[in-house]
């Protein structure tokens, strides 16, 4: 890289411009700036969106979910059912009570 003392420097540098053309560079600076900025503001509300959907879907999931337990349950002879809670031990109740079943994977998990 050479020395700044070595360079040779015109009219073209920075040290003579016309009024009009720094103020279309200032300008043109401040577009590419606001543009800028609105592509972040369309992304974050996107993102935004996209939570909003997910945590909504989560949320109808769940309550289906419950609902479907609530229908199953009813179903279930009442009888047979009370006589099985019975027989079981308050630690195998508690289990019970602790799972779950992921609608995602199916499978039965603890909840904490």
């Amino acid at each position: 890289q050479k020395r700044a003392s070595t360079l040779v420097k015109t009219k073209t540098n920075n040290l003579v411009k016309s009024w009009e053309s720094r103020q279309t560079e200032k300008l043109a600076r401040k577009e590419a700036l606001e543009l800028q900025k609105h592509l972040q503001d369309e992304r974050r509300d996107a993102a935004v969106a996209k939570k909003e959907r997910r945590l909504e879907n989560e949320k109808r999931r769940a309550e289906n979910e419950y609902r479907n337990m609530q229908k199953s349950l009813q179903t279930l002879n009442h009888a047979k059912l009370g006589s099985t809670l019975k027989a079981m031990s308050k630690k195998q109740l508690r289990q019970v009570k602790k799972t779950r079943l992921n609608t995602k994977t199916g499978v039965v998990e603890l909840v904490p």
